[in-house]
């Protein structure tokens, strides 16, 4: 599985989210104080968030603009198949306020020493290491098979961030070149979890007059398409961002 596909697949089921796993007794047990200050994790404990996002392909003449709202509720504490406690984390969706939350998707966390792990549509990735520490990187698709490591990296610390006074920057993908960008994030702010998540994976337009379907008819006519940022001459890809709009405890 390639990396733009692989990135297509998170974004179609919009994997964005944190959460811990303790004991079904108490839930800060199997974890450290450090994680527990990340992850408030508690039964009932909600995040609603905002999605904007972008899909498009040139070539189908497709440019969509998606607004909708999830919500990820910590339902319980159950068994995993290896004995490991695991929260259910009931995902819904809905398009705004006015509307009711849609059919609901089941995901889990789990906490094994050290590093958080979230399991996405089977999934499952380690979303934070402990003890945190800038520069500090860890293949983030460790229990997942692929062709090379995914390095995700502590990139802030402590920063501020939408109003929160500390927060911790997640750069999970960071490439870019004439031809192609790639750059997904996530933030946590302490004693609230995951307040934001972005994603961009996208085909810049490049000139090529043996191509009929090169889309050069988009760039400006006056420029080379290789001065031309990416993000303003996309072939093909898509823009994730979500952001909190509620936090219930």
């Amino acid at each position: 599985m390639n990396a733009l596909t692989r990135s297509l697949v998170r974004f179609i089921w919009l994997g964005v989210s944190i959460s811990l796993i303790g004991s079904c007794s108490n839930e800060s047990e199997s974890g450290t104080p450090e994680a527990g200050n990340w992850y408030p994790v508690r039964v009932g404990a909600t995040w609603i968030y905002q999605v904007d996002s972008i899909w498009i392909d040139c070539v189908a003449g497709r440019n969509d603009t998606f607004r909708y709202q999830v919500r990820e509720r910590m339902d319980g504490w159950i068994s995993g198949a290896g004995g490991d406690s695991l929260m259910k984390i009931t995902r819904q969706m809905r398009n705004d306020s006015s509307q009711n939350w849609g059919i609901p998707r089941i995901w889990h966390t789990r906490l094994a020493p050290g590093k958080a792990i979230k399991t996405e549509e089977n999934n499952s990735i380690i979303k934070l290491v402990f003890p945190m520490k800038i520069g500090l990187s860890w293949d983030g698709w460790a229990f997942i098979s692929e062709p090379a490591p995914e390095l995700f990296e502590y990139v802030e610390i402590d920063s501020p961030f939408l109003g929160f006074d500390s927060t911790a920057l997640v750069v999970q993908r960071n490439n870019e070149n004439l031809l192609e960008k790639q750059y997904f994030a996530e933030r946590y702010a302490r004693n609230t979890g995951l307040i934001y998540a972005y994603r961009c994976d996208v085909t810049g337009i490049v000139t090529n007059p043996d191509d009929p379907n090169d889309c050069s008819a988009l760039l400006p006519p006056d420029q080379p398409w290789s001065v031309i940022p990416i993000l303003k001459r996309v072939k093909f890809g898509y823009q994730y961002e979500q952001k909190l709009l509620e936090y219930i405890p």
